[in-house]
């Protein structure tokens, strides 16, 4: 039998090992929102006072794009709820012909089911868009928008259908997929261990992804690229192709002291899961200075 205190202590290292497991997934639950039902990934301190962050993932993406900063901002004080978005990990409702309008409704009615008249939203590639397109349609909801990882304005720098690859091929081999990852989604500097971590979870949901495609390619980017008037962040990883950081100096040009531009050396476009403390920070620093 092990000494008392080697078990206490094995106890101990397990228990740590489940919590930061717990930590990473969240807390799961489904709402109905009458015209579809979502399923959320919520990350939240033990305070009813709260100010909540609404957030979306990329293109086709679940919740675990927010899964490393998730936890750090719930510590910092703020509720952060990711939205599966139609189709995605057991959400529902139609996926034809839709808008980023439609998209952004969908936002609308889970903040009216949490009660928050007002709230943050954070929009993660594809996400920004449908994130700008919700404060242009309801600015009188929206207390900040951050956007990690934005692009729309610049084209990518990757190669061309490498990325939909990746995203799209779920019988890819790992090899394959580690290369298009390492392409596409992560800076060079990146450790090989976060990029296996990332291909190892990656799931897929062809039909959300094509119809988010589709629901921008249905909305002019006039309609939402401004993301209204109110106070904007951008994160972005210094060694991003898919997004490249022009897309950044050009709204920072265009929106002058409205807009807050942060860069992180060393990540690319999967920045939160890449740098999760500096992406974390620069979004807590930008919401403390922009409370409901």
């Amino acid at each position: 039998m092990k000494p008392l205190r080697t078990r206490i202590w094995l106890c101990l290292f397990l228990s740590n090992l489940l919590g930061s497991a717990l930590a990473q997934d969240g807390l799961r639950y489904t709402l109905d929102i009458g015209h579809a039902e979502l399923n959320l990934v919520e990350w939240a301190p033990d305070s009813a006072s709260a100010e909540l962050i609404l957030a979306l993932p990329g293109s086709g993406g679940d919740y675990s794009r927010y899964k490393r900063i998730g936890p750090i901002i719930a510590d910092a004080g703020y509720r952060l709820v990711v939205i599966n978005q139609r189709g995605i990990m057991g959400s529902t409702g139609n996926l034809n012909d839709l808008t980023l309008h439609d998209l952004a409704d969908d936002v609308i009615a889970v903040a009216d089911q949490l009660g928050a008249d007002k709230f943050h939203i954070a929009g993660w590639a594809f996400g920004n868009r449908t994130s700008r397109m919700l404060a242009t349609d309801y600015p009188e909801r929206v207390a900040s928008i951050t956007l990690i990882a934005a692009g729309g304005i610049v084209p990518a720098l990757t190669e061309p259908g490498e990325l939909a690859m990746l995203l799209g091929d779920r019988n890819l081999p790992f090899d394959e997929k580690m290369q298009l990852a390492r392409r596409t989604l992560f800076s060079a500097a990146t450790a090989d261990a976060l990029v296996e971590d990332y291909v190892e979870s990656l799931r897929y949901w062809p039909d959300a992804r094509t119809a988010q495609g589709q629901a921008n390619r249905n909305t002019p980017l006039e309609e939402w690229v401004a993301g209204g008037d109110g106070p904007l962040l951008m994160v972005m990883g210094e060694d991003d192709l898919t997004a490249p950081i022009e897309n950044g100096h050009i709204m920072k040009a265009e929106h002058g002291d409205r807009l807050k531009l942060v860069i992180v050396p060393g990540a690319g476009h999967v920045v939160g899961l890449e740098k999760p403390a500096d992406t974390a920070a620069a979004i807590v620093e930008f919401l403390k200075n922009h409370p409901l």
